[in-house]
């Protein structure tokens, strides 16, 4: 059984809230806790089904920071395409250590290349999530 996180920070109650799917432990925990540093609610998925079991809770989410390559049955390209289908509001950021798939390119709103500056995160999620209130 994987890990499913929800953590709070000491942010305003209104804080964004972003879903990380990575399989990488130390990954996950490294991106977490840049997130959270700057502010940001995390719940953490180790993998496609558990963030699939995230989306159809009641959390609000603003953001879902993926991996492409996940072990199971949902890599982060069908996870991208579930949100869309389900969630069309939600932000997707893909991350890899490889070139990004041609699939991606409708699947997320942004990808990052591995491995990932915290910096560049930030700045990512931050220009996508700019135009919300």
């Amino acid at each position: 059984m994987g890990a499913i996180a929800a953590c709070g920070t000491a942010a305003t109650p209104h804080a964004r809230t972003v879903l990380v799917v990575e399989d990488e432990v130390l990954i996950r925990l490294v991106l977490a806790e840049t997130l959270r540093d700057a502010g940001y609610a995390v719940v953490e998925a180790a993998n496609g089904e558990e963030a699939i079991a995230v989306l159809a809770s009641s959390t609000a989410l603003d953001a879902v920071l993926t991996d492409v390559n996940m072990p199971g049955s949902l890599d982060g390209v069908a996870l991208g395409r579930h949100v869309r289908s389900t969630r069309p509001g939600l932000k997707v950021i893909m991350v890899s250590g490889q070139a990004a798939p041609a699939a991606a390119v409708d699947a997320a709103d942004a990808f990052l290349s591995k491995p990932c500056e915290p910096g560049a995160v930030l700045a990512a999620i931050e220009t996508l999530l700019s135009d919300r209130p």
